[in-house]
């Protein structure tokens, strides 16, 4: 299937005129690519000079508030009220061609520029409210005292509580008038409450820059040559999307893209037609600190890490600094000739890969307090200088720079068969090799047949060498019998597609061990010798080096593993139907196989302490573990433009079905399965992450005639007021995603957080109702009981006030049957019993999305100012127009049921989600000169 037209994009040079987007079933001229196809084929210079100067203009002026800023209404005051973030977005540039030797050499470029001033609103974080930071202020006036140096350590993280000030707290308010999101235990009776604080607007700027040229020289009619380059920089800073950071811990992104690229065709005859390619693209871009931040002193200190609620990590964010440059030469030779009844098209593609990563390390070490000891949370353990039971002190020693080069490369043939006026066939066969970029590294992948096998082992991956993708594909168009007017073609295609591997395999596997050393420290309880794990916690990085342990996490790659592929199916007819009107049916399927999926090799076994090999640590390996497949009925009715009116209704019903959606994790909580045994993975098929069950379009233009007058002022009267208008819009609606129903916790002993779900008890129940094992609340509340069952909705009801001289109040322990509730959150024994009974994966149906965009254009001729072929076209878009603020994925931690963070759509209507980007209305303006 192809979509093929006419394009202009307002957010590229406009530089492209014809787009073909190949949806399935591609020939085999195109591979390496299981998804969709797009060619763009550049504009170049004419006999004829021509070429257009715009600006696109877009502002915080024009736009609705954004989903965070209406989250502030509820707590807005005289004082601290919602203030709308200021920008300005100027988007401007040109392109002009014609020739310098008529009919021989031509020339064509374009520039446009993109710069965002303005401030962007940053992040939420729940920190130490007023009086939480009281408490911890008296702590820091005990001089000489453990908590005295911790607590004021603690306060030069967050730059002297600093936020207090310059923060808004956002927390709802509770029903006694305060601010109270958490009450965190600290010891001898004291607690820290917390907030939701927002980050207030900072300025941001944000530049883009795109420029191309390309030289077309015909020197005689039997061939043609052509020259482009395409050069983009662009740079955001700080950038917010990647590192939600507070002050003094921001980061940047940006770097250059090239592109140059020259082209050959030569007429050999009538019948016979060479095509060469020759390129290089060039890439360099980075995700590094800004220089504030490399000027903070406290970038250079460890990263603080809390385990058991929802405080940030404090310090520089341990996944930066990352960059990549990579050079990519390819040449591409494509013979095509005609003979009788076939077509036929041959050819090569070899490219060379040169690959450059700087990886983030975590070299300055990483400090994570555990949430069980006696201080009652991991904030109380790092007051009183302790690691709790679970914590670790950790730090990676190693080079930050990989090398992963490769060749990517591939022949086809394929021959386009007119069997007769009615039937083309199309027949095609392509085969492509990939070299492993994972060899690059010392240590390439782990063998899981052998994870006996030291550490250092070198396993190298194993080549790919059985990539042959043969494709079919056939369109017939009766002309007898019923459809014998020639307005229908029936048309169908069958084709093996093959995927490549992600760079970021590479890079995850030079991070680990046993390519990096990374040194640990775990801290365990004893009740007799070490209640709170390991003591002197700010001492514990010093006592590591880069000394091998045979007990580090690690990374890596399966050596059998090859390169996922895909069967790609379709049938379908189009019909022409009266009025120029036409209908499309289609059924696509596909079925893809050796899906990259990562599986934990060496989970702890359920009811012990120990791993399957106790010598070794986790093992998490990636391979070819995952399958999926997609169904898909497809309709569309089209009314092609007349009458000064288009309009075009596509819909999809669909059901796409998998085991695991990405290498990483995606809606889920995390990437491994909630059965890390062997056949685990048959246990998480269901919907996919990707599912959007139903999905309606409709696209429309009107362009009326306008009127018209026989008095030449009126005419040109009329011309100005009524003619060259229209109007456009697109209408979206999609069913929403499927997320997991998961537990932060870990409920059956594995070793992994977040790969637990819950058991579905009682389905006639309230949905949200649960009732949880008091083994799992018992952090919250020591008075839980293991063995008995709470209501956890009354357990995570807001806490009240706490009275001076009171104990600190205590979450409500409620017993609860299982069998009176939906959803049953067990204990580690339990949780052993009912494992294949959780429910399933991807079971959560969320809140569909919808978009309505409209946009109204004018276009002006200029032929009174003697430009005769010139155009001036203004044009208003207003992306979103209703302003419906379309909910993203909503909170389903089971055993957070009854907190207003969990299946809360208020919540959820903020971040980069849905068909409008997660944004209320955004209004373009923008004018165009063509001439």
């Amino acid at each position: 299937m192809a979509i093929t037209g006419q394009a202009f994009q307002p957010d590229l040079p406009d530089t492209y005129s014809n787009v073909t987007v190949l949806t399935n079933s591609a020939s085999a001229e195109f591979g390496r690519a299981g998804g969709a196809v797009t060619n763009l084929i550049t504009k170049g210079g004419t006999n004829v000079y021509h070429g257009e100067v715009y600006e696109r203009y877009t502002g915080s002026g024009l736009n609705a508030l954004t989903p965070q800023q209406r989250l502030q209404k509820p707590t807005a005051t005289a004082t601290s009220p919602v203030v709308k973030t200021r920008s300005d977005q100027h988007t401007y540039g040109f392109n002009a061609g014609g020739p310098v030797i008529k009919n021989k050499l031509f020339v064509f470029g374009a520039l446009q520029a993109q710069r965002f001033f303005g401030r962007a609103l940053g992040s939420q974080f729940e920190l130490p409210d007023q009086a939480g930071t009281a408490t911890l202020q008296a702590l820091q006036a005990r001089t000489g005292t453990v908590q005295s140096g911790q607590a004021a350590l603690f306060a030069n993280y967050l730059s002297n509580y600093g936020y207090l000030s310059n923060y808004q707290n956002v927390t709802p308010l509770q029903t006694n008038g305060t601010h109270v999101l958490e009450s965190l235990n600290i010891g001898n009776g004291q607690t820290v409450t917390t907030g939701l604080f927002q980050r207030p607007a900072v300025p941001q700027l944000s530049t883009t820059t795109q420029w191309t040229y390309r030289v077309d020289f015909t020197p005689r009619q039997a061939d043609s040559f052509a020259f482009r380059y395409l050069h983009s920089r662009n740079a955001l800073s700080p950038d917010f999307n990647n590192n939600p950071s507070l002050n003094g811990f921001d980061s940047q992104q940006g770097g250059p893209v090239e592109l140059g690229e020259a082209f050959w065709t030569h007429v050999f005859g009538p019948r016979v037609l060479n095509e060469a390619r020759v390129s290089e693209a060039r890439l360099n871009f980075g995700f590094v600190y800004t220089a504030e931040t490399i000027a903070n002193p406290l970038a250079a200190l460890p990263t603080l890490s809390f385990l058991g609620n929802r405080i940030p990590n404090l310090g520089r964010n341990t996944n930066l600094p990352q960059a990549r440059g990579e050079d990519l030469y390819q040449f591409q030779d494509t013979v095509g000739f005609t003979k009788g009844r076939n077509s036929v098209r041959v050819g090569a593609d070899i490219g060379r890969q040169l690959e450059q990563e700087q990886i983030s390390l975590n070299t300055l070490g990483t400090l994570q307090y555990g949430n069980t000891g006696t201080f009652g949370s991991s904030l109380g353990e790092f007051l009183n200088n302790a690691l709790g039971g679970g914590g670790s002190a950790t730090q990676t020693f190693g080079s930050p720079r990989i090398d992963p080069h490769g060749w990517r490369s591939g022949v086809f043939a394929q021959d386009d068969i007119k069997l007769n006026p009615d039937l083309t066939v199309n027949l095609g066969v392509r085969y492509d090799y990939l070299t492993n970029a994972e060899n690059s590294l010392r240590f390439p992948g782990v063998d899981p047949a052998n994870l006996n096998a030291p550490l250092t082992t070198v396993v190298r991956i194993k080549p790919d060498v059985n990539n042959i993708s043969p494709r079919l594909g056939f369109a017939y168009v009766p002309h007898a019998g019923l459809f014998s007017d020639g307005k229908t073609v029936f048309h169908g295609g069958f084709g093996i597609f093959y995927d490549s591997s992600f760079s970021n395999f590479v890079v995850n596997s030079g991070q680990s061990s046993p390519n990096v050393v990374a040194a640990q420290i775990t801290s365990t309880l004893d009740p007799a010798t070490a209640p709170n794990g390991v003591t002197n916690s700010n001492g514990q990085l010093a006592n590591l080096g880069p000394v091998l342990n045979p007990r580090n996490a690690v990374t890596s790659l399966d050596p059998n593993v090859v390169n996922p592929y895909t069967y790609q199916f379709n049938l379908g007819f189009e019909r022409q139907l009266p009025g120029n009107t036409k209908l499309t049916v289609n059924y696509v399927g596909s079925n893809s196989k050796k899906l990259f999926a990562t599986r934990q090799y060496n989970f702890i076994v359920p009811g012990t302490t120990s791993r399957i090999i106790p010598t070794r640590g986790p093992i998490a390996i990636r391979g070819g573990y995952g399958s999926s497949n997609y169904n898909s009925l497809q309709a569309e009715l089209s009314h092609s433009f007349s009458r000064g009116f288009e309009v075009r209704a596509a819909y999809t019903y669909s059901h796409d079905l998998d085991n695991v959606s990405e290498a990483f994790a995606t809606n889920q909580s995390t990437s491994n399965a909630a059965n890390l045994s062997a056949n685990g993975l048959s246990q998480e098929y269901g919907n996919s992450d990707f599912d959007h069950r139903n999905y309606l379009v409709v696209s429309y233009v009107y362009a009326p005639v306008g009127l018209h007058s026989d008095n030449g002022f009126l005419d040109a009267a009329y011309g100005v007021l009524t003619r060259h208008w229209s109007i456009s819009g697109i209408e979206r609606f999609q069913s929403g995603p499927y997320s997991n129903l998961f537990i932060n916790a870990d409920t059956n002993g594995d070793g992994i957080t977040g790969n637990d779900r819950p058991v579905v008890s009682n389905a006639s129940a309230p949905f949200l109702t649960a009732a949880a094992d008091g083994s799992l609340l018992r952090g919250a509340n020591p008075n839980a009981n293991p063995n008995v069952t709470y209501d956890l909705v009354a357990f995570n009801q807001p806490l009240p006030a706490r009275v001076k001289g009171q104990p600190a109040p205590l979450p409500a322990l409620v017993p609860l049957a299982p069998g009176n509730a939906h959803f049953y959150v067990p204990n580690q024994a339990n949780a052993r019993a009912t494992l294949s009974q959780e429910i399933g994966r991807n079971s959560f149906l969320n809140p569909g999305q919808q978009s309505h965009d409209v946009a109204v254009e004018k276009g002006v001729g200029l032929s009174y100012l003697h430009f005769e072929r010139a155009t001036l076209k203004l044009r208003a878009e207003a992306n979103n127009i209703g302003n419906h603020n379309n909910v993203g994925l909503l909170g389903t931690n089971a055993l957070q049921i009854g907190l207003p963070t969990q299946f809360n759509p208020v919540l959820s209507r903020v971040g980069n989600n849905g068909l409008t980007g997660g944004q209320g209305r955004n209004v373009v303006l923008w004018a165009k000169f063509v001439f």
